[in-house]
């Protein structure tokens, strides 16, 4: 089984166990948007964080918080990319899922 890394706490981990995000948008010069891949297939690099185990789908509030901080999305990514606000409930509120 493949393995990943958070991009916020960096624990290595099988995919299964964490949630992959993917920039979509336009790539000329702005900022994209991370998108929640929900299926694991859309295309480009992907960015991945650990998932809640009592929010299906959706990624540790902790994870994000420390991958928003350090800016490791945008890293793995290799481009600018617009997250979702901080909050009690960000990791809820990344800014979309992408389930095609």
């Amino acid at each position: 089984m493949p393995h990943r890394r958070c991009v916020g706490c960096g624990r290595i981990a099988p995919k299964p166990e964490l949630v992959r995000i993917v920039a979509m948008g336009e790539p000329a010069g702005r900022s994209r948007r991370a998108v929640l891949d929900v299926t694991g297939k859309q295309p480009g690099r992907g960015a991945y964080l650990c998932r809640d185990r009592d929010a299906v789908g959706e990624p540790t509030a902790e994870c994000l918080a420390l991958a928003k901080r350090r800016g490791g999305v945008a890293r793995a990514l290799r481009c600018a990319v617009t997250l979702a606000p901080s909050g009690p409930d960000a990791h809820s509120k990344l800014v979309e899922s992408v389930s095609r």
